[in-house]
C-alpha cells in the first residue's frame, strides 16, 4: 500500500509525512486514552469495505458501516479521506466512491468544527444526486445488497441536509455578499421540488404503497415481472423514502398530506417491525406520526401512538446498546414524545399504561402542573416552553428574500407554528373545567354549569361550542374525510337550557388490571425457580 496525501474535508493541504512513526501516528486520537490509526489502515478499511459491498454477504457490509463511526470517530476522532484520494487505491469504481462521499459528508455535517461551508453543501447535493440517478436510472436493478440501517441513514440524512440548507439560506444576518451572489446563482440547489422528486421517484420504482396495501389486505403481492420492487434494495430505499416524505411534510407544516402519505403504514410498532428492523426509523415514524395528529386535534390517536412507541424503546434497550451511534437521537426524540404525550393528556385526559404514567408523573410533575392551560404572571402559557422543546424545527420552502439580511426568514416558520399551538391552548382553557363537571351529571342546566365556572349563561355556551368543535376530529380507522367522532370521553347535546351528557368511554374494568399483575406474578415466580433449581443442580 503507497503513501498518500489527502486534505481532510475536501480543503487546505495535509503535510507529507516521511518516515513510519509519523506516518502511523498521522491521525492522533482524543478518545480511547491516547489510540491512533495510521493513513494505511484506513485506506485498507475502505478497501475491504468496497469488497463487502460488491461480494458480500451484508452482514460483513453492515459489519464495515458501522466500524465506520464506532471505530473511526468515536474512538479515533479521525478526518477522512477525500474521494479522490481514494480513488487510488479502490479504482474508478462509481457506485463505490459515491456512497463512499455519502458517508464522508455526513461526518462533515456532524463534526466540522465552525459548521459546513455552501461549497461542502452544495457538494454533497450533487453527491446525492447522483447517488440516486445510480439507484433510479437504470433498466435493471444495482447487483448490491446495503444494510437497511444504511439505506435509512441516507434517506434521513438527505432530509436533514435539505432542512439545514432551508435554515442556512435563510439566515441571512451574517451571510458575506459572496455568499449571497452565490445562493442566487445557485437556486436549484436544494430545491424543494427537486427534494420532493426523489423521494416520489423512489416509492414509484419499488412500488411500496402497493406492497404495503397487500399486506394490510392479508393478499400476496404480484409483482407482474417487474425486477425492481422484488429487491430488497429498492424495496426498502422506497419504504424509507415514504417516512422521509412524512417527515418533510410535518416540517413544511403540512399535517394532513404527512399523515395522508403513510395511510399504507399501520403505525403499531409490531407490524412495522414486520417490515422494517431499523429501530430509530420506527422510532422516528412514530414520533412524526403522532405530532401531526396532535396538530390535527386528533389528541387520542396522538396518546396512543406516543405510548405504544414509549413501550417499545423501553423495551428495546438491548437493541441500543448495539446501535451506540444511535442511542442519542432515540434517546432525544423519546424525551420530545414524552413532552407531547404530557400535553395530549391535558388536553384529552385518558387511561394509559401504567409504567408509562409513572415515569410521566415522575418527569413532569414541576414542569406541568395541573392548571397546564392557564396564564402565568408573566402572560405566557407553561405549554409554549415544552411545545417549542417537543416540536420539529420547522422550515419554509420558500424562495429566500435576499433583500432581507436578518434572520427573520429563519424564525418565521418556527414561530409561525407556536402562535398557532398558543391560540389553539388559549381557546382550549377552560375544556377540562368543563369536562370535569359534565362527568358529574346526566343532565345538568346551563345556570348551573355557569354557576359552577363563576361565568354567565352566555359565557358558558361558547365554551360548550368550543368543547364539541375542538375534541372532534377525522375517525381514522374509516379513512373518510366526512365521517368525524368526538375524541372527549364524554359526549353531550344541549336542548333549549338542558345539557344532556353521556359517557363514550367504556370503564375499564379493574379485574383486567389484577389478572395482568397476576400474570406477571406467576412469571416472576417461575423464573426465580427456574434460577434456583439451576444453582441447585450446579452445587450437586
Amino acid at each position: 500500500m503507497m503513501d498518500l496525501e489527502y486534505p481532510p474535508y475536501g480543503g487546505g493541504s495535509a503535510q507529507s509525512t516521511s518516515n513510519q512513526q509519523d506516518f502511523d501516528h498521522y491521525y492522533g486520537g482524543s478518545y480511547g486514552g491516547g489510540a491512533s490509526i495510521s493513513r494505511r489502515e484506513i485506506i485498507e478499511h475502505f478497501a475491504d469495505f468496497r469488497r463487502a459491498i460488491h461480494e458480500g454477504p451484508v452482514s460483513l457490509v453492515q459489519h464495515y458501516y458501522n466500524s465506520n463511526y464506532e471505530t473511526m470517530i468515536q474512538n479515533y476522532n479521525t478526518d477522512w479521506p477525500s474521494a479522490e484520494a481514494l480513488k487510488e487505491h479502490v479504482g474508478d469504481d462509481q457506485l463505490f466512491l459515491t456512497l463512499y462521499k455519502e458517508m464522508y459528508f455526513r461526518h462533515i455535517y456532524a463534526s466540522k468544527p465552525g459548521g459546513v461551508s455552501l461549497e461542502e453543501r452544495q457538494e454533497s447535493y450533487m453527491n446525492y444526486i447522483d447517488l440516486f440517478n445510480l439507484v433510479l436510472a437504470k433498466d435493471h436493478p444495482l447487483k448490491i445488497e446495503l444494510p437497511d440501517q444504511w439505506l435509512w441513514d441516507i434517506i434521513e440524512e438527505f432530509i436533514y441536509q435539505f432542512q439545514s440548507f432551508c435554515n442556512f439560506r435563510t439566515k441571512l444576518a451574517k451571510r458575506s455578499d459572496d455568499d449571497i451572489e452565490q445562493l442566487k446563482r445557485n437556486m436549484k440547489i436544494w430545491n424543494v421540488h427537486a427534494v420532493l422528486n426523489v423521494m416520489h421517484s423512489l416509492v414509484d420504482k419499488s412500488r411500496i404503497v402497493e406492497q404495503l396495501e397487500a399486506v394490510k389486505k392479508g393478499v400476496p403481492f404480484h409483482s407482474g415481472g417487474d425486477s425492481f420492487c422484488q429487491t430488497n434494495l429498492y424495496k426498502m430505499f422506497g419504504y424509507f423514502s415514504l417516512i422521509g416524505l412524512l417527515k418533510l411534510h410535518t416540517l413544511t407544516s403540512d399535517y394532513y398530506m404527512a399523515l395522508k402519505t403513510i395511510e399504507c403504514i399501520d403505525l403499531d410498532v409490531t407490524k412495522q417491525n414486520d417490515v422494517c428492523q431499523v429501530f430509530h426509523c420506527i422510532v422516528a415514524t412514530n414520533y412524526h406520526a403522532g405530532f401531526c395528529y396532535t396538530m390535527m386535534r386528533n389528541y387520542e390517536d396522538a396518546i396512543r401512538v406516543f405510548v405504544d412507541t414509549l413501550i417499545y424503546v423501553q423495551r428495546s434497550k438491548p437493541i441500543m446498546v448495539a446501535q451506540t451511534f444511535q442511542n442519542d437521537a432515540v434517546n432525544k426524540t423519546a424525551d420530545q414524545m414524552m413532552t407531547l404525550l404530557a400535553i395530549c393528556l391535558t388536553l384529552n385526559p385518558m387511561r394509559i399504561d401504567e409504567t408509562i404514567y409513572l415515569h410521566l408523573k415522575e418527569k413532569f410533575i414541576d414542569k406541568l402542573p395541573k392548571p397546564l392551560l392557564s396564564v402565568g404572571a408573566d402572560g405566557k402559557l407553561p405549554f409554549r416552553d415544552n411545545f417549542a422543546y417537543a416540536c420539529p424545527k420547522f422550515i419554509s420552502p420558500a424562495p429566500t428574500i435576499f433583500e432581507q439580511r436578518n434572520d427573520s426568514q429563519w424564525a418565521e416558520p418556527f414561530n409561525r407554528q407556536i402562535e398557532v399551538f398558543t391560540e389553539e391552548l388559549q381557546e382550549q382553557a377552560y375544556i377540562p373545567d368543563v369536562r370535569s363537571y359534565l362527568k358529574l351529571y346526566t343532565t345538568m342546566s346551563i345556570d348551573k354549569l355557569a354557576t359552577f365556572m363563576e361565568k354567565t349563561p352566555q359565557e358558558v355556551k361558547p365554551l360548550l361550542l368550543t368543547f364539541k368543535h375542538k375534541l372532534s376530529g377525522t375517525d381514522t380507522a374509516n379513512k373518510t374525510e366526512e365521517d368525524f367522532q368526538s375524541s372527549a370521553d364524554i359526549d353531550f347535546y344541549v336542548d333549549k337550557n338542558i345539557i344532556y351528557i353521556a359517557d363514550t368511554k367504556i370503564t375499564r374494568r379493574y379485574s383486567d388490571y389484577l389478572v395482568k399483575q397476576i400474570l406477571k406474578y406467576e412469571e416472576l415466580t417461575r423464573s426465580l425457580s427456574e434460577g434456583l433449581n439451576i444453582r441447585h443442580a450446579g452445587n450437586k
